[in-house]
């Protein structure tokens, strides 16, 4: 059996708690003398507590399968579908595989099947895939006081240990390669676990990924409550931007012109001063985005308005449970909007931070990112950048990170679905040349699906 495999086996059948048991517990559980009987208990506690540590305390979780069947669709393939854990997750082996494996992280309001186009191009490619929905939900976990958003850390381990040790058993053999995939919060935990997990993974495809989330929902509640001030203007200012891609609202007036509060809450859209290992950011949303901010109506079909509000309104209660400013027990959305994560006690920064890349990289990592995205500001991507190279100089960050930016894009779409599949060759290459020291393989192109690198 392999060290996986040993990880993802119930308690009871570890070796050592089993021959536990026999020679120790069960002669020892029929003495009448309660004193002995608790010492038992403590000698019992102390090694399992020493076998998790041993097999990996990670790594193990409860597994309940109640799916596993043959598919044809995309590919021929084996679908797994379970719980490990509290987390639900779907495997993907395909009939032809390449000897590889991905592994996906969601988008923050996912579930373990939105998997995008990440295991379509995948599969098609003849990568095995998996993809679990972090133990948590976007939507419920409010009401869920055992979910945390820190969690998915330790549930895409569990993932990727449980997964490597279902692919040994399938094909015969383990994955020769293994790559944290994901858009959006999948971004983010891309760049978290092959940050922190390095031995596990060898490189990442990153999209549009967040690296503060303390600053993320931070700017989201900024946007909504300076969107409020000039939304009756939103037409005109769309206009204007389209009319003049230059255009400043500040020296350049609107006809009528915009009053003083409506020009600065405009600007406080743009510029967002934000602060992540050391390093200040501006997290606005850029100029020329904004056909995709206001509430979507057949007008403005891309607006994302109530997206962004939406995280809010879901989050920030359980981002910051100390908040309450009329001190009723109830968040109301006027409260959410108002809501300012440097206003919190500390407790909040110092657990959300954990949230925060740090720019560690070991292994290599692609990202692309819309210029217009409106959820995760492009300038999430760029101080991540900027993190990778105050730790390795700039030189040496174009070694382990390369970053596309797709002009026009948003949140995703098409264009980066388009990317996948060469962003996975680019890598493939990119692995290559690290671990043949140049010998074969390439480094990252200079245009990635017509995309300059940055």
């Amino acid at each position: 059996m392999t060290k996986e495999e040993e990880h993802i086996r119930p308690i009871t059948q570890w070796p050592a708690l089993r021959q536990l048991s026999l020679t120790v517990v069960a002669p020892m559980a029929l003495a009448a003398d309660r004193s002995r009987r608790s010492a038992v208990t403590r000698w019992l506690r102390i090694a399992v507590a020493l076998a998790v540590v041993g097999f990996g305390a990670t790594a193990w979780a409860q597994t309940n399968i109640d799916t596993d069947e043959h598919r044809t669709t995309p590919v021929p393939h084996r679908y797994i579908h379970g719980r490990l854990g509290d987390a639900d997750f779907q495997i993907a082996l395909p009939d032809s595989w390449n000897g590889k494996l991905l592994i996906g992280a969601r988008g923050f309001s996912g579930t373990e099947l939105s998997s995008g186009a990440f295991k379509t191009v995948g599969l098609t490619k003849g990568y095995a895939y998996a993809l679990s929905d972090q133990g948590w939900y976007r939507f419920t976990i409010i009401d869920e006081t055992e979910d945390k958003y820190y969690e998915s850390r330790r549930r895409i381990l569990q993932l990727t240990n449980y997964t490597k040790a279902t692919v040994r058993r399938h094909y015969g053999a383990p994955p020769k390669r293994t790559f944290m995939v994901g858009g959006s919060n999948g971004g983010h935990n891309t760049k978290m676990m092959v940050e922190d997990y390095p031995t596990q993974y060898d490189g990442g495809i990153a999209g549009y990924g967040i690296t503060s989330h303390l600053e993320w929902m931070g700017s989201n509640t900024r946007f909504v409550r300076n969107f409020d001030v000039f939304a009756s203007r939103i037409d005109d200012i769309i206009a204007a931007r389209t009319a003049n891609p230059s255009w400043d609202p500040a020296t350049t007036p609107l006809s009528p012109p915009l009053t003083a509060d409506q020009i600065q809450a405009l600007l406080n859209v743009y510029n967002m001063p934000a602060q992540v290992g050391g390093l200040t950011f501006n997290i606005g949303r850029p100029p020329g985005s904004e056909y995709r901010w206001p509430p979507a109506s057949p007008a403005w079909p891309l607006g994302q308005y109530i997206s962004i509000l939406g995280y809010a309104e879901t989050s920030v209660e359980k981002f910051d449970r100390f908040y309450d400013p009329d001190g009723d027990g109830v968040l109301s959305l006027e409260e959410i909007k108002a809501w300012d994560p440097n206003l919190s006690p500390p407790p909040v920064a110092n657990d959300l931070r954990r949230f925060d890349n740090t720019g560690n990289l070991q292994r290599p990592v692609i990202i692309g990112h819309g210029s217009h995205d409106p959820i995760v500001s492009p300038g999430e991507t760029a101080v991540y950048k900027r993190l990778v190279e105050a730790r390795f100089g700039v030189a040496g960050a174009r070694d382990l990170l390369a970053v596309y930016y797709i002009p026009g894009m948003g949140h995703g779409g098409a264009e980066y679905d388009a990317l996948i599949g060469t962003s996975l060759d680019a890598l493939e290459a990119w692995v290559d040349y690290h671990q043949s020291n140049g010998a074969a393989g390439a480094p990252p192109p200079d245009v990635l699906g017509g995309y300059p690198r940055d």
